[in-house]
Order: structure tokens, then C-alpha cells, then sequence
């Protein structure tokens, strides 16, 4: 019999559904707010030089959320299989995705555009953005769930 007991754990918190929706939430709000102060030190780390927009800068938000979905979904995948792990990583997907469109949209809405006419704009941003947190946690998962146990023993080599 395993030492280790099950108390505390994520499943012990109630339904399946309000397991998976904290999931989700805490998932996206660790990001969010990751991505929130990454585009805040931009000014600092990337000072502008007045010729336009700044491609590295938005290429390192884009690989900082590549790596960051790929690492917790490793690690989410080894703690609960690759299937369940690719399910909630879909919906902070989806949701992240949307929740970039409006964003984006809020912050750049202005007299020339409304914000409803930036989301229609850029609603395919919120496709782009799901698949830039999907692809690399759906590798992630399946990778993090060669190594789950579903009965939670370490295997020998682990210690």
C-alpha cells in the first residue's frame, strides 16, 4: 500500500466541474497575469526606438506562452494522464484565446474604431492565441503522460 494519501488533493475539492473550473481559472489567471507584467516591462526591456513595432518583443510574449503551456501541461500530464490534462488545456485554450481578443480589442479600441468593430477586426486572433496555448500543452500532455501512474507509485528509478 502507498504512503502517500489521497486528503487534500484536487480531487478531494467537490464535483468534477468545479475541480476542472479552478483548474482552468488558475491556469488562466497565472498566465494572464505572467503575460500582464511581460507587456508592462516592455517600455523598460525594449525601449522604443520610433521605428514601429517591435517584432523581438512580441516574439519572446509569444514563446514565453508556447513554454509556459508546454511546461505545466508536462507536468499536469504526469500528475493526471495525458486525456484529462488535454481536455483542461483545451478550455484554457479557448478561453485564454477569447480572453486575448477582448483585451487586445479594450485596449486598442479608439475614435477610429470601435470596440466592437476591433473584435471583429482581430477575431481571428482569438484562434491564433488558443493554438499558441494548445499545440505545445497538447505535446506537453501527451509527453507528462508517458511518465503518469495512475495509482500514484513512483517507479524505481524515481525516489
Amino acid at each position: 500500500m502507498s504512503s502517500r494519501s489521497n486528503e487534500g488533493q484536487a480531487g478531494d475539492m467537490g464535483h468534477p466541474a468545479v475541480v476542472i473550473a479552478v483548474r482552468v481559472v488558475v491556469r488562466l489567471v497565472v498566465m494572464g497575469a505572467a503575460l500582464t507584467g511581460y507587456y508592462a516591462a516592455n517600455p523598460i526591456l525594449f525601449p522604443d526606438d520610433g521605428g514601429g513595432a517591435n517584432i523581438g518583443a512580441g516574439l519572446i510574449g509569444f514563446g514565453l506562452v508556447v513554454l509556459v503551456s508546454f511546461a505545466w501541461a508536462n507536468v499536469d500530464g504526469r500528475r493526471r494522464g495525458a486525456g484529462p490534462t488535454a481536455a483542461t488545456w483545451a478550455i484554457v485554450a479557448m478561453a485564454f484565446g477569447l480572453l486575448w481578443l477582448l483585451g487586445l480589442a479594450t485596449i486598442e479600441a479608439d475614435d477610429s474604431m470601435s470596440l466592437a468593430e476591433r473584435v471583429r477586426f482581430d477575431a481571428f486572433l482569438a484562434v491564433w492565441t488558443a493554438g499558441l496555448v494548445f499545440l505545445p500543452a497538447g505535446v506537453g500532455a501527451a509527453v507528462g503522460g508517458t511518465a503518469h501512474r495512475p495509482d500514484g507509485r513512483r517507479g524505481p528509478d524515481e525516489t
